[in-house]
């Protein structure tokens, strides 16, 4: 299954609040190179805890905002026309039509973030791009 194919398994978690312990979500030391944990969604929003290991393909969304903020690891990533280093702390907002991507994890542990979309994922929002 890939990393965007398994965007579309949204978690059942669908109430109107919700507490995780993020620490305590670890990806399977088998999991592949981007590890999908859903965490929760609504008719509004949804998010999901990332592991990668590896790189993302370049692409944008048409109508998703995305927010990113890194827990753990560092990054080189594209972002619009630019390639920007990401760590521990960064939060991004990439609002719809911003290409992005990540080029390669640049720490030794995996890079960890949280990622939520808004309005609610949908995998046709998503657009590959070649560069």
């Amino acid at each position: 299954m890939s990393f965007f194919t398994s965007l579309l398994a949204l978690p059942a978690i669908l109430c109107s609040s919700t507490l995780l312990h993020l620490p305590e979500l670890v990806a399977p030391a088998d999991a592949p190179a981007i590890h999908n944990q859903p965490l929760a969604a609504t008719e509004h929003s949804s998010s999901f805890l990332l592991t990668i290991r590896g790189a993302v393909p370049n692409h944008y969304h048409q109508r998703h905002t995305e927010q990113i903020y890194v827990l753990q690891g560092s990054a080189r990533m594209r972002l619009a026309d630019a390639e920007v280093s990401i760590q521990a702390g960064d939060y991004l907002l990439i609002p719809p039509g911003t290409v992005h991507g990540l080029l390669e994890v640049t720490s030794d542990e995996p890079l960890q973030v949280l990622s939520i979309q808004s309005p609610r994922f949908d995998p046709t929002d998503r657009v590959l791009v070649d560069n």
